[in-house]
């Protein structure tokens, strides 16, 4: 029939729906665009099929979050309802009422309120009172009051919604499972818990086929964690249901009593009984999350239910207790900490042990490398004919890789083992591989709390105190704008010395003083951290309050002067890069220097983007640029690029082949579609390649890279994404394969950055692990100053982050030693965006 015939069009809408409802909302959104683009241009306007489109559009729209765009296709669906099939129309009552149900998302009672009435009417007049249509706006108009505190008015709507469900579809639909679920709620914000109970036993029925009393323990939860869900659907009511069981386990003042056979199945006595029973259903929820995480393939979808984890496990925190439960409390903390990249270091392993031929593991990458590209497309900004192109091919990718996986799972069951099972790292084995000088300290941040976990070679410590997470949030920007304001610094000391020294303090007292006021022989920190903490240097915190009046910045007490400090995702990541053999280290150096004078030919106009055009003639010359690589070149074995050979297909070409890579370009930051966060590279007016090395393309090369030296504008700086760290360019070369990297959190000053790479060369060179070379290194660079200079604006953008391993560097003119795997990546990046500097001038 063709891609542009209205059958075609509704076996994408299906496939649409299917995806949605197992969770792929990545998958369905094309797919849905694609089949609305072709009723729209085949059927029209006005037509009622066209209509229906947009009602599934909205809703994933709304599933995502985006209100916004809900609701405007929301409203054109109902409108071309109303005008072609009448205001008496069921599908026009199915209108009102999505409309009514998303104002009340977004808090608008009085609008929903008339729109949920108008639908139950005309469902009422046209389908009967026996019809479930007519049941779905009684069951929301319900909610509406319960949320509104009219219980009275909510409860016989409720009942009355149920015995449709149940009359009509039966006993295991999962819109029965719905309606008792929000009964279960109902009851008990009224604190009928009897029938709470009674309502919540009865959905979970008939969300797992299970029958279970409320005697909550072990046995119980497992049995959940094994039930055969007839549908996606269904589980998503039994996680509801456990979202009230933990809730209504909170508010009960008595609870049953535990029998013999709880005992025996490990109660523990350091926690209440309600407070076992909300532990269990906590783990319960987790454990069900991580297997949609499983069956989850787009990464977008992955975070949506890794914040659903994350929320879980606050909650279990929450019951736990910090003198009984340290280890079990960490484990659980740092489970679900950046969960993609360690699912992405698990693939490469299940690739070599999993027995899957070559071939097939390079189609696979194939596949994803252009699902990835066709993704950073469709948010780059281009005409919505080409974005319809781009579309229509994203979804036979998809499907394409749908097929694939699945004929993996069954030909290969060894690698679908290994890729998709659970990992749970055991403390004593993060504990076996740190040495009696080094502590791991891992955060965690909830809504009203902020725990923080301290693992050494003999014991962890749990400490939790409250921190409410919007102040935190206020003070990390505080201290950041801080951190990275020249101007006032160099204008306004006297304010830019209070800014600094009051939060610097204030974040030692917070995060670090319990953890280390009793320490001793220490001098290493592995530092975990979680939320926008990430976007903080520790290494500037105050360990001694800081005079009133201004002082030299020399005599301040920074963290900095104690200890050596190297950041990570996760401790599981540390663990699994720290077990991992070394790469074949060559000890040579990919340099790169940029040159931002080279235009685009005249010819080349219609090949780049518009925007990619305006962003190139915004960025500014970087002078030192040159001079870095040169010296580099002049000392050391590798391959150094200048001019327009400094090129984004140079760099694919050659930078797999390194062990060491350093650019010298600009880097730019897109804090909103951090898969487009690039560095920029010299234009050669190659038709292939943009000269904007993505974050997408860099995260699907597989390196061999020792140390990564990213010094550009906010490279390890990013939005924070729930489960999977901060978004960032050095995460992607992570993904990459990378050991270990350098980068900045704000600009760079031109000679600072020029004096601390220096004295990182040398040090790395005499033999010195790599927290510890940059910390000398920004030392160094404070004796060599007076003044201002001092101020930790200049020194502290960098961190290092991964593995700390001293590495070894192959100058001209020598044979490579066999020793210790690396290399060593130096001075790179001086760049900014747009308002944003490149490296300041002294």
């Amino acid at each position: 029939m063709g891609e542009e015939h209205p059958e075609f069009a509704t076996s994408l809408n299906n496939l649409a729906v299917l995806h949605q409802r197992m969770g792929n909302y990545e998958k369905a959104l094309p797919l849905y665009i694609q089949a609305k683009n072709i009723r729209e241009k085949v059927l029209g306007e006005e037509h009622p099929e066209f209509a229906s489109l947009l009602n599934n559009l909205a809703y994933l729209y709304q599933l995502k979050g985006n209100y916004e765009k809900a609701l405007i296709l929301y409203i054109q669906a109902k409108n071309i309802r109303k005008k072609v099939l009448g205001e008496e129309h069921p599908d026009f009552a199915t209108s009102l009422n999505n409309v009514a149900l998303l104002y009340k998302r977004m808090g608008n009672y009085e609008k929903a309120l008339p729109l949920y009435i108008q639908a139950i009417n005309i469902y009422e007049k046209v389908l009967g009172e026996e019809h479930p249509d007519f049941a779905n706006p009684l069951n929301n108009l319900a909610a509406l009051h319960g949320e509104m505190g009219n219980y009275e008015k909510a409860l016989p709507l409720f009942i009355q919604a149920k015995n449709i469900y149940e009359k009509v579809l039966g006993e295991e639909h999962p819109r029965f499972a719905k309606s008792l679920n929000s009964l279960a709620a109902l009851h008990k914000d009224m604190g009928n818990y009897e029938k709470a109970w009674a309502a919540l036993l009865q959905s979970i029925e008939v969300a797992s086929s299970l029958k279970l009393s409320q005697n909550i323990r072990k046995t119980w939860a497992d049995s959940l964690l094994q039930a055969s869900y007839s549908s996606n659907r269904h589980l998503e009511e039994m996680k509801k249901s456990l979202s009230i069981v933990y809730a209504l386990l909170g508010e009960q003042s008595e609870l049953p009593k535990l029998g013999p056979e709880d005992q025996r199945n490990g109660k523990d006595k350091s926690l209440t009984e309600s407070e076992e029973k909300q532990r269990i259903i906590a783990d319960l929820a987790i454990q069900l999350l991580n297997k949609l995480l499983n069956q989850t393939s787009n990464e977008k979808d992955k975070l949506r239910i890794l914040k659903q984890t994350g929320q879980w496990v606050d909650r279990s925190l929450k019951v736990l207790n910090t003198t009984e439960h340290s280890s079990n409390a960490f484990a659980l903390a740092d489970q679900n900490k950046s969960v993609l990249l360690f699912q992405a270091t698990k693939s490469e392993a299940a690739y070599k042990l999993g027995n899957l031929p070559d071939s097939l593991v390079r189609k696979n990458k194939k596949m994803l490398k252009k699902q990835s590209k066709l993704q950073a497309k469709l948010v780059e900004k281009r005409p919505e004919g080409e974005k319809d192109s781009l579309r229509n091919e994203l979804n036979h990718v998809n499907q394409n890789i749908d097929d694939f996986l699945k004929m993996i799972e069954t030909a290969y069951p060894k690698y679908h083992k290994l890729k998709y099972q659970q990992t749970d790292t055991k403390v004593e084995d993060i504990q076996a591989l740190l040495d009696k000088n080094t502590l791991l300290i891992e955060y965690l941040i909830s809504d009203s709390l902020i725990h923080i976990f301290k693992v050494d070679k003999n014991e962890v410590q749990w400490f939790s105190q409250p921190l409410d997470k919007e102040e935190l949030k206020d003070n990390i920007e505080a201290l950041h704008k801080a951190l990275n304001n020249y101007k006032l610094v160099t204008k306004n000391n006297n304010k830019a010395y209070r800014n600094y020294t009051e939060k610097a303090y204030w974040f030692y007292q917070k995060t670090l003083q319990p953890i280390l006021k009793d320490v001793e022989g220490v001098e290493n920190l592995i530092i975990v951290s979680d939320g926008e903490l990430g976007h903080l240097p520790f290494e500037t915190f105050l360990i001694e309050q800081a005079p009133q009046s201004v002082t030299d910045y020399h005599e301040l007490h920074y963290l900095l002067n104690d200890y050596n400090i190297s950041y990570n995702y996760s401790a599981t990541l540390w663990k699994e890069n720290k077990e991992a053999p070394a790469p074949e280290n060559n000890g040579r150096i990919l340099g790169m220097a940029a040159n931002y004078n080279i235009k685009l030919d005249s010819s080349m106009k219609n090949v780049r983007l518009p925007s990619d055009q305006w962003l190139r003639e915004a960025l500014s010359a970087l002078p030192a640029a040159r001079k870095e690589v040169e010296t580099l070149e002049e000392k050391y074995q590798g391959f150094f690029a200048f001019d327009s050979l400094a090129s984004e297909k140079t760099v694919k070409e050659k930078a797999t082949d390194f062990a060491i890579l350093h650019f010298a370009t600009h880097g730019i930051l897109d804090s909103k579609r951090p898969i487009l966060s690039s560095l920029a590279f010299s234009e050669d007016n190659d038709s292939t390649e943009s000269n904007f090395w993505q974050a997408h393309e860099i995260s699907k090369l597989e390196l061999k890279a020792d140390l990564v030296v990213l010094s550009a504008c906010e490279t390890g700086y990013g939005a924070f994404e729930k489960g999977n760290g901060i978004a960032s360019l050095a995460r992607s070369f992570m993904y990459a394969g990378a050991s270990s990297l350098i980068v900045s959190l704000w600009q760079v000053n031109d000679f600072a950055t020029s004096e601390i790479m220096k004295n990182l060369y040398s040090n790395l060179e005499d033999g010195m692990k790599k927290d510890e070379a940059l910390r000398q290194a920004k030392l160094q660079y404070m004796k060599s100053v007076k003044g201002l200079s001092a101020h930790p604006v200049f020194w502290s953008p960098f961190i290092l982050m991964g593995k700390t391993d001293a590495i070894s560097i192959k100058r001209k003119g020598e044979e490579m030693p066999w020793l210790i795997g690396g290399a060593v990546a130096l001075l790179v990046l001086g760049g900014g965006f747009m308002m944003r500097r490149g490296r300041k001038e002294r």
